[in-house]
């Protein structure tokens, strides 16, 4: 493990599945945006 910048079992433990979510959360966020956006261009004005 790298002493140097404190990384030990235990702080993997709880930042990796953290960071896995908060990219996750992050990438369907982005999937979402540019669905609607792109469902928003295709669809024809209704006002």
């Amino acid at each position: 493990m790298n002493i140097m910048f404190g990384i030990d079992p235990y702080v993997l433990e709880t930042l990796i599945p953290s960071v896995i979510g908060v990219a996750g959360m992050a990438g369907v966020m982005t999937w979402a945006f540019i669905k609607v956006k792109h469902l928003m261009e295709e669809e024809p004005k209704h006002k």
